[in-house]
């Protein structure tokens, strides 16, 4: 195993202004990936910026399931962004490989935000269709096989990781419990 991550390509990448760029989000993967690697959320923000920077992104497509919560709050900022967002019944990876196989023509590259190594035939045919293919993920939790089948691999790390306090339980102090609160009103009731 150590042999095989040793051969993963980690490049630079020069950029050309005028590649054509396909972002393809696998929620569900990239999202859990970062809890349990980090502990945070993926600052999808910063990763589109990243992966855009010096390109023509003309698609950004986030796949999560129906039955998985998405807040308004993260669609406004989703489509502010100039992104798409699907919703397939279970996982994404087929929507995903539709929609890539069916822009292919219309990109130069292809980039899978996602590490599940379902991937793969989606590379090797996007590739022989003569798209650069790209795969951005957090390496501890991405195939080394599809690292290795990418045209280029970025790992995503803890800078792209947003911790948030709010998720965590708040311990409330006691007089602010609503309980507490209730009863101190009714001390304060005068007694008939």
């Amino acid at each position: 195993m150590e042999n095989r991550k040793a051969n993963i390509r980690h490049y630079d990448r020069k950029i050309l202004e005028h590649q054509t760029v396909g972002i393809f989000v696998d929620a569900e993967n990239v999202e859990m990936s970062g809890l349990n690697v980090y502990k945070g959320r993926t600052d999808y923000k910063k990763l589109i910026q990243t992966i855009g920077s010096g390109r023509r992104v003309i698609r950004i497509i986030y796949y999560k399931p129906q039955h998985k919560e998405i807040s308004e709050d993260f669609k406004k900022f989703w489509y502010d962004q100039g992104g798409e967002i699907k919703r397939p019944l279970k996982n994404a990876d087929s929507f995903l490989t539709i929609d890539a196989v069916t822009l292919a023509d219309k990109m130069d590259v292809i980039v899978i935000v996602g590490g599940d190594k379902d991937y793969m035939p989606l590379l090797w045919y996007v590739k022989s269709r003569g798209c650069k293919t790209e795969v951005w993920s957090y390496p501890e939790t991405t195939s080394a096989t599809l690292q290795e089948t990418a045209d280029f691999f970025y790992p995503i790390d803890e800078s792209f990781i947003i911790k948030d306090a709010s998720r965590r339980r708040a311990i409330r102090p006691e007089k602010d419990k609503p309980e507490v609160k209730e009863k101190e009103k009714e001390r304060e009731r005068p007694k008939a």
